[in-house]
């Protein structure tokens, strides 16, 4: 990743009730294109802090929702059950990342994007950072702490 962020970071839900810190740097910062996504956020794409799951601490009570994601896999979506935002997310594909809502950080203004995924799904009316990597379907390996693979195709 490009940008290094102060940690720990933290953030949390619009009423308060649910918060998190997160006590390592991120794997990377990424726009989701997918529609669970965009369903998700009711937004055009999700622009997420891909962190590690380890490094994540939650406070507060929250509900979740589970759905099949675009890849196949269980999506498992954390939101508070007061206030009803979705704060982070998690896939049954990989254990070790969770992507966390960007707009939930307590200073929203630090995410950079470094990368659109599953661009595939992008709306045509939305505009996407030229300089940024494309990936049609599922982020890179390295978003989830993981090694690339031997032969990766683009």
């Amino acid at each position: 990743m490009n940008n290094q962020l102060n940690v720990p970071i933290t953030g949390g839900c619009f009423c308060g009730g649910l918060r998190y810190r997160v006590d390592q740097q991120p794997f990377g910062q990424a726009n989701c294109h997918c529609r669970a996504c965009q369903h998700a956020t009711g937004g055009a794409y999700a622009p997420v802090l891909l962190v590690p799951t380890a490094a994540l601490v939650i406070e507060g009570e929250y509900r979740e929702y589970q759905s099949s994601g675009d890849s196949g896999h269980t999506v498992t979506r954390v939101f508070c059950g007061h206030c009803g935002t979705t704060v982070f997310a998690a896939t049954t594909r990989v254990e070790t990342m969770r992507p966390i809502y960007a707009v939930t950080l307590d200073q929203p203004e630090l995410f950079s994007p470094t990368l659109d995924a599953w661009t595939d799904f992008a709306q045509p009316w939305v505009p996407m950072d030229e300089s940024l990597p494309k990936f049609r379907r599922d982020l890179p390996a390295e978003s989830a702490g993981l090694p690339p693979p031997p032969r990766r195709r683009r």
